[in-house]
C-alpha cells in the first residue's frame, strides 16, 4: 500500500546488488535484475492495497500488480536474468507505505504479525530467515485484510500483518564516538552541558547527572520531563510546510528560526508533532539523532520564548538561588525504577511542561503520594499523552495520537494501540487516569499571544492555606511578569474540573482567567458538539487554576496549572511573588517529610 508512490525509486524487496522489486520513479512496480528493468508501466494509486508478484525462470520474467479492491490487474513479461547472490536482503528501504506478508516461494515467508512489540521480523518459511527492524518503522498497523472488527492487534494479529515504512524514519544516527566523559565522583546531581567550540561557533550539549542509586542525599528532587523534551525535539510547528499558516506569518516565523531549526527541517528530522513526507503522523522519536532545539538558549517561535529545557532552566536557577540541596531525576529514571527513584525525597518538583508520561511513571507518583510524598506540579498540560519507551531500544519513545485530544495529527483507523506495550494509546484521560485525579487540575486551554496574572481566591485566606501566601498581599496580582509571554498564567493552562476527576478535597487557591484573548481556546476534548464558544471571552473553562490537594498519610500536591509559572520564578533576580509562593510551599513540603 504506497502512501507516496511518486517519490523516487523505492525498494520493496531487494538484495544489496540491486536485484529485486521496486516502486519506480513513475510510481509503477519494477522488477530489476542484472541492470535490466521490467516495469508494469501503470502508476500505483496512493493508499490502495495491491498484490504484487514477480517471477524469473530461465531468463523469462513476469511482474504484476493487482488492486485488492478494484479491477485493474497489470501484468508484463520480458527477458531478465536472475542474479541475486548472498548479499544482504532488505524489505522496505526508502519506501513510503505498508508491506504485508512478503515472501519468496520456497525460500522465505515473513509474517509481520508475529512479534509486533519487538524489533525482530520472523520468517515462517523453511529456512527461518529472520530479520531485524531498522530505524523503527511503524508496526501494529492494519493490514490488507483488516475488517475493523477489533482495534486491538493482540486480538486479531492476522489482520495486523503489515509494517508501515517511511523513508524519513530515523532511530539512530550511528555517530562515531569522539570523546568519553567519566562523571567525577564528587559532581553534584544537576543539569550540565558539554561546551563545543569550532572557530567562532559554540554549542552546548546538555546532560543530566542523577544521584547514584540508593545514595540520594537531598530532600528535594527535580523531575526533568525528558520524555516531553524528546516529543518536542526538532519541532518547528510546521513553519516551513504547514498549509494552515498564512504566507506572511510563515515568512515572519521562518525568519525567527534558529540555525538548528533550519537544519532539522532541511534534514527531515521529526518531532512527535510532525508528519512524515508521505503525510502520515510521526509516532516515534529517538535521542540518538540531532536534537538542536534541546539547548539552553533555544527560543520557541510560536511563543517567542523559552520552552521545555530552556524553560525548566528557570526552575533550576531558582532552586539554586535558594541554597537548598536538591537532586535531579529524569522521566527515564522514574519509568524504569518506579517509586524507588523518588521514595526517599520529601518533595518532588515537576518541570514546566511535563506532558508525556508512561504508565509506570503514573503508578510511581500515585504510590509516592499515597505513602505521604509531596509533589509540586509547576507546569501546565501535564500527564496528557500515553507515552512508552521501546522495551528493546529505550532511547526511542512512542506516542500515537488517537481520535480525541488536542493533537497535531490523528492515528489511522485501527492503529490506536501502542506498538511498544500493546496497550491503548491516546490521552490518559480516556484510560480513566486523567491528570485531574492526581494533580487536582488538567489541561483546559492553550494560547500563544500573552499570559495573565493570578488572583487570590477566598480559600487562600483560610488559616489552613494562608501560609502558602505569606509575604504576598491580599489584592496583589500574582505573576504580572515573566520571561515567557509576560506573565505567570499562560501558554498551556490547566483548571480544576470535578467532572474529569478532580477530588472533592481539591482547594482552589488562585486563578488566572481575566484578560485572556480569544487566542486561548478550550481543548477540543471538552467540545461535545460544534459551537463557537471555545474562546476565552465566552468559555469559563479557559483559566489557569492554582490548587492544593491533601492526600492521606500526609501526602499533598500543589499545582500551578500553567507552563509560564516556572519562567516567572527568575523575574527581578528571584524577588517576586511567584518565587515567594513556590518557596513557601517547597520549604513546608521539604521540612515535614513523608508521614506514611
Amino acid at each position: 500500500m504506497p502512501t507516496a508512490p511518486i517519490a523516487g525509486l523505492q525498494e520493496l524487496l531487494a538484495w544489496d546488488d540491486g536485484c529485486g522489486l521496486f516502486v519506480g520513479t513513475a510510481g509503477d512496480v519494477e522488477l530489476r535484475c542484472g541492470g535490466a528493468i521490467l516495469a508494469t508501466g501503470v502508476p500505483l494509486r496512493r493508499n490502495e492495497w495491491y498484490h504484487i508478484t514477480a517471477e524469473i525462470s530461465e531468463g523469462h520474467a513476469t511482474v504484476s500488480q493487482t488492486p485488492r479492491r478494484w479491477d485493474g490487474e497489470v501484468r508484463k513479461s520480458g527477458r531478465l536474468e536472475a542474479s541475486p547472490g548472498e548479499d544482504n536482503f532488505r524489505i522496505g528501504r526508502g519506501f513510503d507505505g505498508k508491506i504485508d506478508s512478503p515472501r519468496i516461494d520456497g525460500v522465505a515467508a515473513w509474517d509481520f504479525s508475529i512479534g509486533i512489540r519487538s524489533t525482530r521480523v520472523f520468517d515462517t518459511g523453511p529456512n527461518a530467515l529472520h530479520g531485524e527492524i531498522v530505524n523503527m518503522p511503524m508496526r501494529g498497523v492494519t493490514g490488507w485484510n483488516w475488517t475493523g472488527r477489533s482495534l486491538d492487534f493482540k486480538q486479531i494479529p492476522a489482520e495486523y500483518g503489515a509494517i508501515h515504512f517511511h523513508r524519513d524514519d530515523l532511530e539512530d544516527a550511528k555517530w562515531q564516538t569522539d570523546f568519553v566523559l567519566t562523571v567525577p565522583e564528587d559532581l553534584k546531581s544537576g543539569l550540565y552541558a558539554i561546551r563545543l567550540r569550532a572557530g567562532e561557533e559554540e554549542d552546548l550539549v546538555p546532560f543530566f547527572v542523577r544521584p547514584k542509586r540508593g545514595q540520594q542525599k537531598a530532600k528535594i528532587a527535580f523531575l526533568a520531563p525528558t520524555f516531553s523534551y524528546l516529543a518536542y525535539s526538532c519541532e518547528t510547528s510546521g513553519t516551513k510546510t504547514s498549509p494552515s499558516i498564512p504566507e506572511e506569518e510563515r515568512r515572519r516565523m521562518e525568519a525567527a528560526l534558529a540555525p538548528g531549526d533550519h537544519y532539522a527541517a532541511d534534514q527531515g528530522l521529526l518531532s512527535l508533532y510532525d508528519h512524515h513526507k508521505d503525510g502520515t503522523g510521526n509516532c516515534f522519536v529517538s535521542r540518538l539523532r540531532p536534537l538542536p532545539n534541546m539547548r539552553p538558549y533555544y527560543i520557541s517561535v510560536p511563543i517567542w520564548g523559552a520552552h521545555q529545557l530552556g524553560a525548566d532552566l528557570h526552575v533550576l536557577d531558582w532552586l539554586r538561588s535558594l541554597g537548598e540541596p536538591f537532586e535531579v531525576l529524569t522521566d527515564e529514571d522514574l519509568h524504569h525504577e518506579g517509586i524507588a527513584a523518588i521514595e526517599k525525597y520529601n518533595v518532588v518538583l515537576s518541570g514546566t511542561h511535563p506532558e508525556y508520561w508512561s504508565g509506570p511513571m503514573l503508578d510511581a507518583v500515585e504510590r509516592y503520594l499515597d505513602r505521604g510524598g509531596r509533589f509540586m506540579y509547576l507546569g501546565g498540560n501535564g500527564m496528557y499523552w500515553v507515552t512508552d519507551p521501546h522495551p528493546e531500544r529505550p532511547h526511542v519513545v512512542e506516542v500515537r495520537r488517537t481520535n480525541a485530544g488536542t493533537r497535531a495529527w490523528q492515528s489511522a483507523p485501527g492503529e490506536v494501540h501502542q506498538q511498544t506495550t500493546g496497550e491503548p494509546s491516546g490521552l490518559w484521560r480516556y484510560r480513566g487516569r486523567s491528570p485531574h485525579k492526581v494533580f487536582g487540575v488538567g489541561m483546559a486551554a492553550h494560547g500563544y499571544d500573552y499570559a495573565v496574572p493570578y488572583e487570590r481566591c477566598e480559600a487562600s485566606f483560610d488559616p489552613d492555606y494562608a501560609w502558602i501566601f505569606e509575604g504576598v498581599g491580599a489584592n496583589e496580582p500574582i505573576g504580572d511578569f515573566g520571561a515567557t509571554m509576560g506573565g505567570a498564567g499562560g501558554f498551556e493552562i490547566d483548571s480544576l474540573d470535578h467532572a474529569q476527576g478532580s477530588p472533592t478535597g481539591t482547594v482552589l487557591l488562585a486563578t488566572a482567567k481575566d484578560g485572556f484573548s480569544d487566542s486561548y481556546q478550550g481543548v477540543v476534548e471538552d467540545v461535545m458538539m460544534e459551537d463557537s464558544r471555545s474562546g476565552a471571552s465566552v468559555n469559563p473553562r479557559v483559566r489557569a487554576d492554582m490548587t492544593y490537594l491533601q492526600y492521606p498519610n500526609g501526602g499533598a500536591v500543589f499545582s500551578t496549572g500553567s507552563i509560564c509559572w516556572g519562567t516567572s520564578l527568575t523575574h527581578a533576580n528571584f524577588q517576586n511573588n511567584v518565587a515567594t509562593i513556590t518557596g513557601n510551599v517547597m520549604r513546608r513540603f521539604a521540612e515535614d517529610g513523608i508521614k506514611g
